[in-house]
């Protein structure tokens, strides 16, 4: 009886064994937002506005107006300056130009040459894994929910459309991405960019 209490207990640590180690290299949900977590943090999924050059006549223009602009103004995000790309400006019917404050810099992704300023509007998270289907040993597909995140320079009336031309109008979004595993490394990884 003691031989066979120690086969079985050997036995029954191979097997815990071998199930610990194919847990760890199974494709989880935990898994897949850990991925798709340090992929946003590489190469965030966002959309984009231009802030192009806007010019001005008076300050009150802008902080006693509705429009997109004035609203970004009165909370802290534009303010304007006296235009130094004309001589006199002072006389000109628009001296005052519309430039970004210290309080939007998170939020710009790049500044162009002639002025214009390229401005995220929304970000796409992963934030949930609705299913998973495991396809082959090497190839799995995952049903991952994405929800927006808008910048204050998100502007209201406009639509959410992404550079492919599909609109997004809901506040979450749900994608199938195709993950694979790599063989050398036996972990799971999601080989492309996120595309919207």
């Amino acid at each position: 009886m003691n031989k066979f209490t120690k086969k079985l207990t050997v036995f029954i640590l191979v097997v815990l064994f071998v199930s610990c180690s194919e847990n760890k290299n199974s494709l989880t949900k935990t898994t897949v937002l850990e991925i798709l977590s340090e992929k946003e943090a590489l190469n965030p999924v966002v959309f984009k506005t231009t802030l192009p050059n806007v010019y001005i006549n008076s300050v009150n223009d802008l902080s006693n107006g509705t429009s997109y602009y004035s609203k970004l103004y009165n909370n802290g995000y534009l303010t304007t300056q006296l235009r130094s790309d004309i001589p006199n400006s002072s006389s000109s019917n628009r001296p005052y130009k519309v430039v970004t404050t210290q309080a939007a810099t998170p939020f710009i992704l790049e500044t162009k040459p002639n002025g214009t300023v390229i401005l995220k509007t929304l970000e796409f998270n992963a934030v949930n894994v609705k299913e998973i289907r495991v396809l082959s040993d090497f190839k799995a597909e995952a049903d991952v929910e994405f929800k927006k995140t808008k910048s204050p320079f998100y502007n209201t009336e406009s639509k959410d459309v992404a550079p492919s031309g599909k609109e997004y109008p809901n506040e979450t979004h749900i994608k199938t991405l195709e993950f694979r595993k790599n063989q050398s490394s036996n972990t799971w990884e999601y080989p492309i960019k996120i595309m919207f």
